[in-house]
């Protein structure tokens, strides 16, 4: 079994309660990461476990070392917050993992699409990492160089429009219709990312998107309940767990910045070298 070391490393990992954050958190921490859990939840909701009280349970049961700040990802203060305590907790930064994300939305057609929604869903998924990575920035730069990674989804991409398109076909796993805002919002992070990759190069700073690909999460699980998502068709949450963790911990975080990394075959986007523990 090999484990990537990443000792003496600091990472702040947000939407760190439940799914691919926690459990991202939690192999961080295993490697020898100071892990910062940052998510809202602090009592588990009714039907979706997870808070991030119990992340920090579960590193610190594992021999870890962690910090959990709750977190509303669309407050500026709470941002300004989870890195002023990341410095005066571990002294530095050296990662950041842009995890959480509005991924509710609605379906509705766009002339009853809900204005609120849209825009919760841009601070949220755009508004949050732009301001997030701002404050994470000059930290990465004192310590030479560091790693972002933007999570995002292929909802983003674009896709060739046809006649009759626009139902979901029965043999789709996923049937919760266009998320016109969460699709939106996600292919701006792609943008904002790339646009941004130039100006962070020059600091020895990779800011690169993860595409997790259709994988089981909690969440995932309840849609399935409701008839919403066949998760039978998912990956496990390992899967996209370790290509962000092969990104962080690549020879050259570089040779992605700027560019949609796929956990899952889907396009045409690069591969990192598979570091399998």
């Amino acid at each position: 079994m090999v484990t990537v070391n990443l000792n003496d490393k600091v990472v702040i990992v947000t939407g760190a309660s439940r799914g691919i954050g926690r459990q991202l958190a939690f192999e961080l921490a295993r490697r020898g990461a100071k892990v910062v859990v940052a998510a809202r939840t602090v009592e588990p909701r009714r039907r979706l476990p997870g808070s991030i009280g119990e992340t920090l349970q579960a590193i610190e049961a594992s021999g870890g070392t962690a910090v959990a700040v709750q977190v509303d990802v669309t407050r500026v203060e709470d941002l300004e917050r989870l890195v002023a305590t990341t410095i005066e907790t571990f002294g530095q930064l050296d990662v950041l993992v842009n995890n959480a994300a509005d991924t509710q939305g609605s379906s509705a057609a766009i002339e009853e699409y809900p204005r609120e929604s849209w825009l919760h869903q841009f601070d949220a998924n755009v508004h949050a990492p732009f301001v997030l990575m701002g404050l994470a920035v000059p930290h990465l730069r004192a310590r030479g160089g560091g790693v972002i990674v933007n999570v995002t989804s292929g909802a983003a991409d674009l896709v060739a429009v046809t006649r009759g398109a626009g139902a979901a076909s029965a043999d789709d796993p996923i049937h919760l219709g266009t998320l016109l805002g969460y699709a939106t919002t996600k292919a701006a992070l792609n943008r904002l990312t790339n646009a941004l990759a130039p100006d962070l190069m020059a600091q020895n700073i990779a800011v690169v998107c993860v595409d997790p690909g259709f994988t089981r999460t909690e969440l995932v699980d309840l849609l399935q309940e409701r008839g919403f998502v066949d998760a039978e068709s998912a990956a496990t949450m390992d899967v996209p767990v370790q290509t962000i963790l092969n990104v962080i911990t690549a020879d050259d975080p570089l040779a992605f910045t700027g560019q949609v990394v796929r956990a899952q075959p889907a396009g045409d986007g690069p591969n990192p070298p598979d570091r399998r523990p």
